[in-house]
């Protein structure tokens, strides 16, 4: 007798509650944001991503290009919602505005503003003149743009949330998400700009987000009146 298969938010959950479970061990264990960003900014680490191009360009230009395409997706679902074309169509784009928009950009920021974190080049360790502090404690060792949570690799972590549009192809989303965001964590932490914390929290703050985001849209395109044809 074969299983049947798991439901689209079953496999959602799952993967928020694996995300949370792993993003706890460094603060569990804070020694692990120490180690790996030792590891990166010695003078001579064996393997230095920092000045790899695509690293560069990953640090360059990831938060615009995601922007870019927040702003376009919204545009996108304004547009069809006036010309009740596609209801598919503006679902799909509402999401992607709508949860880059909430996820990667205000959830990451306001966390920023209340952890006020510094980021490891900032700190003693590494010769800058700032304490380190645990993820998941207030701190008051930074002023402006943080270091916990990254946007950057918010951004990466983004795609495994396409799962909750492309159920079929979840499994493809969820491993090219964190495919992607793994690399961008690699990016920023090699240059000092964040610790491994920063990184392994994006995913959560960015599922969480995501998953409220289609929450509500489902409903509203479900029970309301949503623009377009229904």
């Amino acid at each position: 007798m074969t299983r049947p298969p798991l439901r689209n938010r079953t496999v959602f959950l799952l993967v928020l509650g694996a995300s949370l479970a792993v993003a706890l061990l460094p603060v569990i264990w804070p020694q692990l944001d120490i180690a790996v960003a030792a590891y990166f900014l010695q003078a001579a680490p064996p393997i230095n991503p920092a000045k790899w191009l695509w690293v560069e360009l990953v640090n360059e230009y990831v938060p615009d290009i995601f922007r870019s395409l927040a702003l376009l997706s919204i545009a996108g679902w304004i547009v069809i919602s006036l010309l009740r074309r596609s209801r598919r169509a503006g679902i799909a784009l509402a999401f992607v505005g709508i949860a880059l928009t909430l996820g990667p950009g205000f959830s990451t920021w306001a966390v920023k503003e209340h952890t006020l974190r510094a980021r490891p080049f900032d700190v003693v360790q590494f010769g800058g003149d700032r304490q380190f502090t645990p993820a998941l404690t207030q701190a008051q060792q930074c002023s402006d743009n943080c270091a916990f949570t990254s946007g950057h690799v918010a951004c990466g972590f983004f795609f495994v949330s396409l799962m909750l549009l492309d159920p079929r192809r979840r499994w493809r989303w969820i491993a090219g998400g964190l495919v992607a965001g793994a690399l961008v964590s690699v990016a920023r932490m090699s240059v000092g700009a964040h610790w491994l914390s920063d990184a392994l929290w994006a995913l959560p703050i960015t599922l969480l987000a995501s998953g409220l985001v289609w929450v509500v849209l489902s409903y509203v395109y479900k029970y309301g009146q949503p623009p377009g044809k229904v």
